[in-house]
C-alpha cells in the first residue's frame, strides 16, 4: 500500500492525492484533471508522488473505452518523459511492467481509429513519451499549435518553423500578422524515404490525411531564410 503521506507533489505532502485520483473521470473537461496534473507533473516536472500514480492511470485507461483514454495516457506519458528529462529514469525501473502496459494501451488506442485529430496527435506524443523519446515525446503536440522552434545548424539563426493550419514554411522573424516577413517553404519528405520514428508516425496517421501531410513536412527540408543553407527540419527542431 502506498504511503502517500511520505511522498510529495508540486505543492507539498501528497496526502490529498488518493482522493483526487479516485475522482478522475473520462471527461477531459473535469476540473479534477487540472488538480492532479498540476500536482504530479507540474510544467513537466515529476515528484516522488508521480510514480505511484502510474499504475492508477494505467488501470483507469484500461477500464475506459479507447476514445476516452487520452487524459490518463497523456498524463502518464508526461510523467515518463519528465522522469527521463530529469535523470530519474531509474525511478521507473520498478514500474517497467506498468509502463509496458501503458505503451500497449496507447498503441491500442491509436489503432482503434476512434480519436479525433487533436486527440490523435496528443496520443502519438503520449506513445512516444512512454517510450522515452526525448524529442517528439516532448514536442509533437506543437503540430496543433502550428509552429515549432528551430535553429539553423549552419548559422545558428533562431527559426520559426510553421507546420500546421497556417501553412508550412520557415522564417527567422515572428511572422504572425506580418505578411512581409520572408518565408522559405518547407518541402515534404517522400514517404518512401521515411524511416524510424517518421515512418511510424506516418503509418499511424494515414486515417487522418491532414495530420499525415503535416508529418511529411515535419520530416521534410527547408532552407535557412538568413544563410540559405539546406536544413533537415527534425535536426533544426532538435537543435532548439
Amino acid at each position: 500500500m502506498t504511503a502517500w503521506h511520505d511522498l510529495e507533489h508540486a505543492y507539498g505532502p501528497a496526502d490529498d492525492l488518493p482522493a483526487l485520483l479516485q475522482a478522475l473521470t473520462p471527461d477531459p473537461e473535469a476540473g479534477v484533471w487540472g488538480d492532479v496534473w498540476s500536482r504530479i507533473c507540474h510544467q513537466g516536472t515529476v515528484y516522488s508522488a508521480s510514480f505511484p500514480a502510474l499504475p492508477i492511470l494505467q488501470a483507469l485507461a484500461a477500464s475506459w473505452p479507447a476514445a476516452q483514454r487520452s487524459m490518463p495516457l497523456c498524463l502518464a506519458g508526461c510523467i515518463v518523459i519528465g522522469a527521463h528529462a530529469q535523470g530519474q529514469a531509474a525511478a521507473l525501473e520498478a514500474l517497467g511492467g506498468t509502463v509496458a502496459q501503458l505503451q500497449a494501451l496507447a498503441a491500442d488506442t491509436l489503432a482503434s481509429g476512434l480519436l479525433n485529430e487533436n486527440d490523435h496527435v496528443y496520443m502519438l506524443e503520449a506513445a512516444l513519451a512512454l517510450r522515452g523519446d526525448p524529442l517528439w515525446g516532448n514536442t509533437l503536440g506543437r503540430l496543433l499549435e502550428g509552429e515549432f522552434s528551430g535553429i539553423c545548424p549552419a548559422c545558428d539563426t533562431e527559426l520559426y518553423l510553421a507546420i500546421g493550419e497556417y501553412g508550412c514554411f520557415a522564417t527567422s522573424e515572428d511572422w504572425s500578422n506580418r505578411p512581409e516577413v520572408a518565408r522559405t517553404p518547407i518541402l515534404p519528405a517522400d514517404v518512401a524515404t521515411l524511416d524510424g520514428t517518421g515512418q511510424w508516425l506516418y503509418a499511424q496517421s494515414r486515417q487522418h490525411p491532414q495530420i499525415a501531410n503535416w508529418l511529411l513536412h515535419l520530416f521534410g527540408h527547408t532552407s535557412c531564410p538568413d544563410c540559405g543553407a539546406d536544413i533537415a527540419v527534425p535536426a533544426a527542431i532538435a537543435a532548439a
